[in-house]
């Protein structure tokens, strides 16, 4: 006897119904979520006396609807595919309306919790502050592995598979489901052209050079970097002339000392920046097409006078400053992929997010974009990987290499309490674990030119900006740190600096050379080594003979502290401290560029150390509180160094402090 029919609804009568209940679910969710995240901004505003919350909200107000109405349409988009896709599951099981109904509740609820269960693996930082959930989320984070997820999916679809009634008709739905799941982590293949000219630098930010030396090599932190290494030259001795981002960068663009670009600390007012020349825009003059990409832009945004005809970068300034605060969190379980990144990249690729930014999928989007504008002709592709720096949001798998670390950084001020020093050591391993994550993003971008067969014939440089400090002799700030820009240092200024040339270029690979060299000099070694006219009146200089073996008159360091949430005086009682730390340190201009105010910055310039390195001596100047300045030197400070770091300071160096 035949089996009755099912007693369900009409097929289009049934898509009809789940794609609006499902739309209408995920905007419920999108109001809720709304709803808490204003709550929870009410209190930052409350404590903002000098109004700079405010003003930022205000002037991100016209740009923020807009991405609003996007993230509305992003859920009601996620509710009606979950409501289908559970509906599909259901409709070959359930027998009448009643059952269907109640099979496709549960289905969507166990699809939403099997998603949820993967984010947790994946990004726990989407989750950890959470007090509620915490728990939960950190044992997941620290015991679960992808599998888990994906079996639990494969065994709800097996027992949906063997209760079908219709059982060819519900692997073909698995298998579209599969296939749409998979879409938005494929790669888009290049066209192959003739190799013409590529330059690649990749900055990773906050990167140690200690992390591939000594006793940390043998633990392979960052086996990518390892290998590049061994066929690159590389600098141990490097330093950078400021330890934070965006005044580091300047510095790189146009090869000269933080004096002379006005970028002093980060969010320098647009009228203190210097309009020197780039060398990105020397590249732009001589037919490359310049691209610069950095996955945060909070501290290191790039205009158009950087020279880079492409900039593929967050949003400026209070948008992003008011992004952080928008903690959607069911978007970073559902749309943390190349769809989502195709829609909402301001989130999606936006390391200032945590747990909502999809670093690793970044990666390989980036990885496409490098070989397509490699095949499309002479190309500098420049990145700027900021996943060591704060937020620091650690992902899956590096987030189970230490058990008691933190799943993303924290700064505070330093306040009466004494913390424990396990404090620091946690986050020393927490930025272990980046260090790792940062290096799984250079691999991925390295490989891709291996497979687009561009990795022998192009300049590639590695390096980083700055350093990182963890201040041991300090434990009273074992929760301010890791810090950087606050003291003259190897710790800070110290920074990667590895050139990976051409083959045929006749200079040999997989050498370490220990002369001193500076950020700076990178720009004017890449346009000699690519036969571009040099920069006009730069402070560095070409490190091209010591990459072929030929000599190099000495060089010195000169570099400065910059300004950071923690005072000078956290080091030194006798310094001079007097920069604010709160939110009446910053302005928000006109265009909605965060800025620091014109007292702030006055006074920033007065706390910083100035110093000059030899390679034999550190001589650092430092501003007391009583007036006048306390010069010290660590190692043998000889007289010409000393007279060295006059001229800087007589040329222009924080004359008025000194």
């Amino acid at each position: 006897m035949r089996e009755p029919a099912p007693q369900l609804p009409a097929p289009l009568t049934r898509v009809l119904f789940c794609c609006c209940l499902g739309a209408a679910a995920g905007l419920a969710a999108f109001a809720a979520e709304t709803a808490a995240i204003v709550q929870s901004s009410r209190g930052v505003l409350a404590f903002d006396a000098s109004g700079t919350a405010r003003a930022a909200v205000a002037a991100a107000s016209p740009a923020l609807r807009l991405l609003l109405l996007r993230i509305a349409v992003a859920y009601a988009v996620v509710g009606s595919l979950t409501a289908l896709g559970s509906a599909a599951l259901a409709a070959d099981v359930a027998r009448t309306r009643r059952g269907f109904r109640l099979l496709w509740a549960a289905d969507a609820a166990a699809f939403c919790a099997i998603a949820w269960w993967a984010t947790c693996i994946e990004r726990p930082a989407l989750f950890d502050d959470l007090d509620a959930l915490r728990p939960l989320v950190v044992w997941i984070a620290r015991h679960g592995a992808p599998w888990q997820p994906i079996a639990a999916a494969a065994l709800l679809f097996a027992a949906h598979l063997g209760r079908s009634h219709r059982r060819a008709r519900t692997l073909a739905r698995g298998a579209v489901a599969l296939s749409l799941s998979l879409l938005p982590r494929a790669s888009l293949p290049s066209a192959k052209a003739p190799h013409a000219p590529l330059v690649v630098m990749i900055g990773l930010d906050a990167f140690r050079p200690d992390r591939v030396e000594g006793a940390y090599l043998a633990r392979h932190l960052a086996p990518n970097l390892e290998s590049f290494l061994r066929g690159a030259v590389r600098f141990d001795r490097a330093y950078t002339p400021i330890a934070q981002t965006e005044p580091a960068w300047a510095a790189l663009l146009t090869a000269s000392w933080p004096w002379r670009t006005g970028v002093r600390h980060p969010l320098t007012p647009e009228a203190q920046r210097a309009p020197l020349p780039t060398f990105a825009a020397a590249y732009a003059s001589a037919g490359f097409h310049t691209t610069f990409a950095t996955d945060c832009s909070r501290f290191n945004w790039l205009g158009p006078e950087s020279g880079f005809a492409t900039r593929l970068q967050p949003p400026r300034g209070a948008l992003n400053f008011v992004l952080e605060k928008l903690r959607y969190r069911t978007l970073g379980v559902f749309a943390a992929n190349a769809l989502g990144s195709l829609w909402l990249p301001e989130i999606v690729d936006n390391r200032a997010l945590p747990g909502l930014h999809d670093a690793l999928g970044y990666s390989h989007r980036l990885a496409d974009r490098l070989a397509s504008e490699a095949a499309a002709g002479p190309a500098l592709f420049a990145v700027h990987h900021v996943t060591i720096h704060y937020p620091g949001d650690v992902a899956y798998p590096f987030s189970q290499r230490s058990p008691d670390a933190p799943l993303r950084m924290t700064y505070e001020l330093p306040g009466n309490d004494r913390p424990a020093e396990a404090d620091r050591a946690q986050r020393e391993q927490l930025y272990d674990e980046l260090v790792s994550e940062a290096d799984a993003q250079l691999g991925i971008l390295l490989d891709r030119l291996r497979a687009e067969g561009r990795f022998d014939d192009a300049w590639i440089v590695v390096f980083s900006d700055h350093g990182d400090g963890f201040q041991p002799a300090f434990p009273q700030l074992a929760r301010s740190v890791p810090v950087h820009g606050a003291r003259l240092s190897d710790d800070e200024n110290r920074i990667l600096l590895a050139f990976k040339p051409p083959l045929g270029s006749g200079i040999a690979g997989g050498r370490t050379l220990h002369d001193l060299v500076r950020l700076i000099d990178l720009a004017p070694t890449l346009l000699e080594a690519s036969g571009l006219p040099p920069l006009s009146g730069p402070d560095g200089t070409s490190l091209l003979p010591l990459l072929r073996g030929e000599p190099l008159p000495p060089l010195v360091l000169y570099a400065e502290t910059g300004f950071t949430h923690v005072a000078p005086d956290a080091f030194d009682p006798g310094h001079f401290s007097g920069g604010a730390r709160g939110f009446d340190a910053w302005r928000v201009a006109d265009d909605g560029a965060v800025e620091m105010s014109d007292a702030a910055h006055f006074l920033a310039l007065r706390e910083k150390d100035v110093g000059a390195f030899d390679g034999d001596g550190w001589l650092i100047r430092a501003p007391r509180a009583g007036g006048g300045v306390l010069e010290t030197c660590a190692g043998r400070c000889s007289p010409q160094l000393r007279g060295w770091l006059a001229s800087m300071v007589r040329q222009g160096a924080l004359a008025s402090a000194f």
